[in-house]
C-alpha cells in the first residue's frame, strides 16, 4: 500500500459523473420524511415552499463558496484540504475527527437502517441483520475502487431520480385532496429557523463531491459545474415533490403522516403503489449509504494526513482506495447500527457539520487575503457578499437551533472539543 493523494491516473469523475454524485448524495431519505416535519411546523404550503427555497438557496450559496477553494485546492478530503491550507492542521483535524468518530459512520448506519426497514417485508431476516448486510455490501463495493462504485451509484441515482419525478408528476395530475378549514396558527421566526434543520438535512450531500476532489478530472472545471448543477437539479426535484405531496395528501394529512411516501403511493395506485414507493425509498437510502461511505472515507483518510499516529488511515491500495479508512468506517457504522441514535441524527448531523461548512466558506475569504496569487479556476459570484450572506444565515439557523435543542448542540460541540483535546495531547517520539 502507498500513502498520499491518489494520482492523476485515478481521476475518474467528469462533469456528468460528478453531477450524479452530487445529486445522489443529496437525494436520500430526507425528501421522503422531511416534508411531513416541515408541514407539521408551518401548516401552510406557501411557508413550506419558502423554507425549501431558502434551504436550496443556502445550499447553493455554500456550493458557490466552497467551489472556489475546492477548485483551487483539489486535495484529499475536500474540505479537509481547504481547512488545512487556510487555518492549519488543527482545524482540519477537528473536522476529520468529528466526521470520522460520529458523522460519517452514523450517517451510513442510518441510511442502511432505513434501507433494511423498507426491504424487511420481503426478506426473511431481522432489521439489525439486514442493516449489517447493507453496510458490509456498500463497504465491499467501495473496496472495489471509485470507478465501479461511481458507476453503480450513477445507475441507482438515475433510476431513483427519474422514478421520483415521474411519481410527483402523476400525483400532480390527480384531483387535489380537500384541505382542512381549521385556522392556522401564527408561526414564529424561531420556529421557522428551527424547521430549517430538517430541510438542510434533506439538502445535505452537496459538499460530498469536494471530498472526492483528488479523484475528479479537471477539478477546476468539474467541481464548480457539478456542484452547482447538482444543487439546481435537486432543488427543482424537491419543489416538485413537495407540491405533489401537499396537493395529493393535503397539508393537514401530510403534517400527521409518518410514512408520506407510502401514503402517496397508495393515493396513486393503491397497495401496489404503496409498495413501489416503499421500494423507491429503499433504493434511495441504499444509494445514499453507498455515496456517503465513498465520500466519507476520503475525509477519514485525510485525518491521517493531520496526525502521524493515524497515518495508516491515509494509506491507499492499488485501486486508489483508502482501505484502512474504509474498514474503520464500516466497523464504526456497524457499531452505530446497534444503538438507538437515529431519531435525532438529522439534528446532530446538521449542527455538527454545518459549522465546518461555514468555516470552509470563511476559508475562501481568508485564502483570498493570504494567497491572492493562488490560481482560482472558479470565483464565487458576488463574493464576498454572497459568502457573508451564507455565514450570516448559517449562524442564525444554528443559534436558533441551539436555543431550541441544546442537547444535540452540546453533543456535537463535545465531539469537536474532544477532538481538539486529542490533537493537543502529547505524543511519544515518532507518534
Amino acid at each position: 500500500m502507498s500513502t498520499g493523494t491518489p494520482t492523476t491516473e485515478r481521476r475518474v469523475l467528469g462533469v456528468f459523473d460528478g453531477t450524479l454524485v452530487t445529486v445522489g448524495a443529496m437525494v436520500g431519505s430526507g425528501i421522503f420524511a422531511t416534508p411531513s416535519l416541515v408541514a407539521r411546523a408551518v401548516h401552510r404550503l406557501d411557508l413550506a415552499l419558502a423554507l425549501w427555497v431558502v434551504g436550496a438557496g443556502l445550499s447553493l450559496l455554500g456550493a458557490f463558496a466552497l467551489a472556489e477553494p475546492g477548485a483551487a485546492l483539489p486535495g484529499r478530503g475536500g474540505l479537509s484540504a481547504i481547512l488545512r491550507r487556510a487555518f492549519g492542521p488543527r482545524a482540519s483535524f477537528a473536522f476529520g475527527w468529528t466526521m470520522t468518530l460520529v458523522l460519517v459512520p452514523s450517517s451510513v448506519a442510518f441510511f442502511a437502517g432505513v434501507t433494511a426497514q423498507h426491504i424487511g417485508s420481503v426478506l426473511p431476516w431481522s432489521a439489525p441483520t439486514l442493516t449489517s448486510l447493507v453496510i458490509v455490501a456498500v463497504g465491499a463495493v467501495n473496496l472495489l475502487g471509485l470507478a465501479p462504485a461511481a458507476r453503480l451509484q450513477s445507475v441507482i441515482t438515475l433510476v431513483r431520480v427519474l422514478a421520483l419525478a415521474a411519481v410527483a408528476v402523476v400525483a400532480l395530475v390527480l384531483p387535489p385532496a380537500a384541505e382542512s378549514a381549521t385556522p392556522v396558527a401564527v408561526v414564529s421566526w424561531t420556529a421557522l429557523l428551527a424547521a430549517m434543520v430538517p430541510v438542510l438535512w434533506a439538502y445535505d450531500g452537496w459538499i460530498d463531491l469536494t471530498s472526492l476532489a483528488a479523484e475528479v478530472r479537471a477539478p477546476g472545471r468539474t467541481l464548480p459545474r457539478a456542484l452547482i448543477a447538482g444543487v439546481v437539479l435537486v432543488t427543482a426535484l424537491y419543489l416538485l415533490v413537495v407540491v405533489a405531496l401537499h396537493r395529493a395528501l393535503s397539508t393537514a394529512v401530510l403534517a400527521t403522516a409518518t410514512a408520506p411516501a407510502a401514503l402517496l403511493g397508495a393515493r396513486i395506485a393503491g397497495v401496489t403503489g404503496a409498495r413501489l414507493l416503499v421500494a423507491l425509498v429503499a433504493l434511495s437510502t441504499f444509494g445514499g449509504c453507498l455515496i456517503g461511505l465513498v465520500s466519507g472515507t476520503r475525509v477519514v483518510a485525510a485525518l491521517g494526513d493531520d496526525a502521524r499516529w493515524l497515518r495508516s488511515l491515509a494509506r491507499v491500495d492499488g485501486r486508489g482506495v483508502p482501505a484502512v479508512a474504509t474498514v474503520v468506517t464500516v466497523t464504526l457504522a456497524l457499531a452505530f447500527a446497534r444503538v438507538e441514535v437515529f431519531g435525532r441524527l438529522a439534528e446532530v448531523f446538521v449542527v455538527g457539520a454545518w459549522p465546518f461548512y461555514a468555516l470552509g466558506a470563511w476559508a475562501a475569504l481568508r485564502l483570498r487575503r493570504q494567497e491572492p496569487d493562488l490560481a482560482r479556476p472558479f470565483r464565487t459570484p458576488g463574493s464576498p457578499w454572497t459568502v457573508w450572506a451564507f455565514l450570516a444565515v448559517t449562524a442564525a439557523m444554528l443559534a436558533s437551533f441551539a436555543r431550541e435543542s441544546p442537547r444535540p448542540t452540546m453533543l456535537s460541540l463535545g465531539v469537536v472539543v474532544l477532538g481538539m483535546i486529542v490533537y493537543r495531547a502529547p505524543r511519544a517520539p515518532g507518534g
